[in-house]
């Protein structure tokens, strides 16, 4: 039996921007409150959960995540491939949808996508292909099994349990790899709709309403669309900001 569950990788603590995940993105809604009701239906996937850290300021996100109706576990901070396999053990998940939280506009049509191409070609990781999408907009898809491997080999590093992927991103030809294709329209490699610092809380908060004032769908067609209507992909993000 196969079983796909779609992690968010969720913590309040940031360098630069402290409780992003709580930032608000429009009224009262937070970053991950938005986040969860995106992709609470994905095609493909069984279940959404959020995975956060035992550290006491992250029941603040176990709260919200619940007020969500979002399934919410607990781990180490700094071994995150544990975290992700505590939800596969508790999911029973084989496979893994890693998402994480400072990307609000995550497309949910993009992950199904990802999703259906990793089991037509039987991949063990699969990822958009290098310049296919703006950064925040993709996906990683990846076989428990294979996280599993990788946390019991000796030689994986405190790098890798952090990062969870980097290791197959890193060694490809280790393992079945697999890229999705997306139309030419939708490569801007060069926006980055992630939020990591308060220009970047400003800029998504802009974007969202720009979008919303054309009656557009928040979707990454409609963000592209959107990035080549302002004065060109590369200048708009440091525009919506200011």
């Amino acid at each position: 039996m196969t079983r796909t569950v779609a992690v968010i990788q969720a913590r309040t603590g940031s360098n630069r921007l402290p409780g992003k995940v709580l930032k608000t993105i429009e009224g009262e809604t937070s970053l991950l409150a938005f986040q969860c009701r995106r992709l609470r239906e994905i095609p493909g996937v069984d279940e959404l959960v959020v995975a956060t850290t035992e550290n006491p300021e992250d029941d603040a996100v176990v709260a919200l995540a619940e007020a969500e109706g979002v399934r919410v576990f607990r781990g180490s901070e700094h071994d995150v491939l544990s975290r992700f396999l505590k939800v596969a053990d508790a999911t029973l998940a084989t496979t893994l949808v890693r998402i994480t939280s400072d990307s609000p506009f995550r497309d949910p049509d993009v992950i199904a996508r990802c999703v259906a191409e990793h089991r037509e070609h039987g991949a063990e990781y699969t990822r958009p292909a290098d310049g296919h999408l703006p950064k925040g907009l993709r996906a990683e898809v990846v076989e428990t099994a294979v996280l599993r491997q990788i946390a019991e080999d000796a030689a994986t590093t405190p790098r890798d349990r952090e990062h969870v992927t980097v290791r197959i991103r890193e060694h490809t030809g280790a393992y079945r790899v697999h890229t999705v294709a997306f139309p030419p329209d939708l490569h801007h490699p060069e926006v980055d709709l992630s939020v990591d610092t308060p220009a970047d809380l400003a800029a998504a908060r802009s974007v969202l309403a720009e979008l919303k004032a054309r009656n557009w769908p928040v979707d990454t067609l409609h963000i592209c669309r959107l990035m080549d209507e302002l004065r060109g992909p590369a200048a708009c993000t440091e525009d919506l900001a200011s």
